[in-house]
């Protein structure tokens, strides 16, 4: 997890992911933070996210977007 800490830290610097239980409801995150969001995951772990995937509920929070990631074969 502390790699998707670090890569939230680079789109949000200064928050605090680990205590948020929805980035977006609670306004950590929103759409165009969404979509920077992907194409980092894209490019670090060399996986293709479709937009159908681009919904808040994969990226709500980091065991989501963790979970995402198991689902393409990524362990993290």
């Amino acid at each position: 997890m502390n790699e998707l800490t670090e890569i939230l830290n680079e789109i949000r610097p200064g928050q605090d992911f680990l205590s948020v239980d929805n980035f977006f409801d609670q306004g950590v995150l929103d759409s165009l933070d969404l979509t920077t969001l992907v194409a980092a995951l894209e490019s670090r772990y060399g996986v293709f996210i479709d937009v159908d995937e681009m919904v808040t509920d994969n990226f709500r929070n980091l065991a989501a977007i963790q979970s995402l990631l198991a689902r393409k074969g990524v362990k993290i």
